[in-house]
């Protein structure tokens, strides 16, 4: 009966550790090739690999000029991963509709790259289901860089919109302005307000794409 129940802790023990290994993505360590941008790298493998969870800064792309903190943001992701084995964590999805590669990308060192570029304030938190298992570690990252003030969060007001404020949505995390269609379209249910940007974002919501630009080049 001891013998068996060593075999059974054996074989819990190799269940284990192979569950881990196929969370981490095997024991494969890898070396960037090109930084894209902020959240975005290329492996010397030849994957692009989104990270999950952070939103950046764009840089110039096609017709767009490059937003504030893009290539601040670039710089950092470039620092934090230039010559440093990476390891891959993945979520339920594995790819986005562009083919990337979603993941948590680690270093041997134990830094944990997205969140580091949300704790120096040069990203942002984005929820987006079903890949949301570090999200709350995250928002926390998000939320030490905005009570510092350190980068991007130094130019997002805390002050109160003297007319109308923004509307999030619960179940996507996304906030919009208050006369932004979409914004109409949610229902009551799924509604919060918000008195400011600020609000928002501590609260772990996103800026609404298309209808927010954040950070904006336009001078307020």
């Amino acid at each position: 009966m001891r013998l068996l129940e060593r075999y059974i802790g054996v074989g819990a023990v190799i269940l284990i550790l192979s569950a881990s290994t196929a969370l981490w993505g095997g024991e494969t360590w890898h070396r960037v090739k090109w930084v894209v941008d902020g959240d975005t790298i290329i492996l010397k493998d030849g994957r692009h690999v989104r990270y999950i969870g952070i939103d950046c800064p764009e840089i110039d792309h096609e017709n767009q000029r490059a937003q504030p903190f893009g290539y601040e943001s670039r710089s950092l992701n470039h620092k934090l991963t230039d010559g440093q084995d990476l390891h891959l964590l993945f979520d339920r999805e594995r790819f986005d509709r562009y083919g990337r590669t979603l993941a948590y990308v680690y270093r041997r060192d134990g830094l944990f790259v997205n969140g580091e570029l949300l704790r120096q304030g040069y990203a942002y938190a984005m929820f987006r289901s079903p890949n949301d298992r570090k999200y709350k570690a995250l928002l926390a990252a998000q939320r030490n860089a905005m009570k510092a003030g350190r980068g991007l969060w130094k130019h997002v007001s805390k002050e109160k919109l003297p007319v109308n404020g923004y509307v999030g949505n619960r179940r996507s995390k996304r906030f919009h302005t208050h006369d932004c269609q979409n914004a109409n379209e949610i229902s009551a249910r799924n509604r919060i307000t918000f008195e400011n940007r600020w609000d928002a974002f501590w609260s772990g919501f996103a800026p609404a794409k298309g209808c927010i630009e954040f950070p904006s080049n336009k001078k307020k």
